[in-house]
């Protein structure tokens, strides 16, 4: 049954939003206003349309790989990719001018701009033709749609935008806020910052009323929800299935979650601050921590420990994915295993962690690597979900920030806990090594890690290839030149 339901779900996605398909944002011209009306005509047709714009950001070049699984993380010096020919070789290394690096950064710019497009087309459309819509159906919609067009955005900003702590006024990136043929000025990264807290503000109002708020992400289809008493999740929620699994939609938290990462790339840390601690106080009793029996269930393990996940997308190739690039029967030059000293070293050896015993399995194949299992058992009682932001992202971002560092450390031994580690004393720790040895550990094929080294400006990070030394690191490996898809049109 479940299945069938997610059949549906990816024949929906395919029918629906190609209110665009291009092969660079500026081919594109509106669709005939015929169309247009059409397309919005009635509610159904809208939340189609809506549910077409995840599917078409769950792509290869963009979430299901390029930006989590794959190309930040070989940024970041996770794997070894030193075999002869490798295709992941040149981009570990920084050869950002190779044709074949080039390439890849071309293709998740277009696919960005792409979704981009399309997001604003809907927004646009909503605002044009939905008269007809509750205002807050119609709140929920916008919401969503502008909070996912400002983490687009600064997702690029983090890949081609300057290192913002030593150049935020050099030119990144063009913003766009409406569906135009014509080419936007490239902004500055403190002006494409400034319009993506705009964005998410923006959100954060329209998603106010957002029912994750009272009833959390009620994580069942209506059909099979569960006998419920007063006070469990999902208590008197009676919408229909599109309503539910607000896991898998950019939320009312995860715009707040947002606010705290943005910020934090730019400096603001009271801001940050502000916004991380908002989403732990509210959102804690929705999304609580995955407990060591879930992670090691026999029959069907959590392994993406999905309870703590704010936003996620959902990925319905994600195993194949996950297989090609990480599995020990792929070809040498194309699987991405770390050094495996170098692994061991970033777990400190503690196979009591779940996120080293549980998730890196030792194939019988070839027993001196490791590989990532994180996302071989994703099935559909989990959603298939390719995590996005987590929970405990807000609490490192808390122990970042809080000024005392008695409280801080506190936050981060909360997550610390619930991996099985022990209580760290602040009197005896450098706090930010610490909180950038949780950043190795937790983000593993979820691409936050190359952004982290880069948001800090770290000058050397572990080499991944060796299992020992360092890598220097300058703006000439953090910052990505623009594809010239874009620049030749300028």
């Amino acid at each position: 049954m479940k299945m069938k339901k997610h059949i549906t779900h990816i024949i929906i996605a395919l029918f629906s939003i190609s209110i665009v398909s291009c092969d660079a944002y500026l081919d594109v011209q509106p669709e005939d206003k015929i169309l247009e009306e059409d397309i919005y005509k009635n509610e159904d047709r809208i939340r189609t349309a809506l549910v077409g714009i995840y599917g078409n950001i769950t792509s290869q070049n963009s979430y299901a790989s390029q930006l989590t699984m794959s190309l930040t993380d070989v940024l970041a010096q996770r794997y070894d990719c030193s075999e002869s020919e490798h295709e992941w070789g040149l981009m570990s290394t920084y050869n950002y001018n190779d044709e074949s690096v080039q390439d890849k950064f071309d293709a998740l710019w277009k696919n960005m701009y792409q979704n981009i497009l399309n997001i604003n087309n809907f927004i646009k459309g909503i605002d044009t033709y939905s008269d007809f819509l509750n205002e807050d159906r119609k709140a929920l919609y916008k919401g969503e749609a502008i909070g996912l067009r400002a983490m687009l955005h600064f997702d690029l900003l983090r890949i081609f935008g300057p290192v913002y702590s030593q150049n935020p006024n050099d030119l990144a990136i063009p913003y766009y806020i409406a569906p135009s043929a014509n080419l936007n000025p490239i902004s500055t990264a403190s002006e494409v910052i400034d319009i993506v807290l705009s964005d998410l503000q923006t959100a954060e109002t329209f998603l106010d009323k957002d029912p994750v708020r009272e009833y959390g992400k009620v994580d069942y289809f209506e059909e099979d929800a569960p006998e419920l008493e007063p006070g469990d999740p999902g208590f008197g929620f009676e919408e229909s299935n599109f309503f539910r699994f607000r896991n898998l939609r950019l939320n009312y938290f995860a715009v707040k979650a947002l606010q705290a990462r943005v910020h934090l790339y730019a400096g603001n840390n009271s801001q940050a601050l502000e916004n991380a601690k908002a989403v732990i106080n509210e959102a804690t009793k929705w999304f609580p921590w995955t407990t060591e029996e879930e992670i090691g269930n026999q029959d069907n393990p959590n392994l993406i420990f999905s309870k703590e996940v704010l936003f996620g997308l959902e990925h319905f190739n994600i195993r194949a994915v996950a297989r090609n690039l990480f599995s020990a029967d792929s070809e040498k030059t194309k699987r991405l295993v770390p050094n495996r000293t170098r692994l061991e070293e970033t777990f400190e050896g503690n196979e009591a962690d779940p996120r080293f015993g549980r998730l890196w399995i030792q194939p019988a194949s070839e027993p001196n690597i490791r590989v990532l299992n994180k996302f071989s058992n994703v099935s559909a009682n989990l959603l298939f979900m390719q995590p996005l932001i987590r929970m405990s992202e807000m609490y490192y971002i808390v122990a970042e920030t809080e000024p005392d560092p008695s409280i801080a450390t506190d936050y981060l031994n909360i997550v610390r806990e619930k991996r099985a580690l022990g209580a760290l004393d602040y009197n005896s720790i450098d706090l930010d090594n610490e909180i950038m040895k949780e950043y190795r550990k937790e983000f593993y094929g979820e691409g936050q890690l190359f952004f982290y080294y880069k948001r800090r400006y770290l000058t050397e990070i572990p080499n991944g290839t060796l299992s020992s030394e360092t890598i220097p690191m300058s703006t000439s490996t953090y910052v990505v030149p623009l594809p010239l898809s874009e620049t030749d049109f300028r």
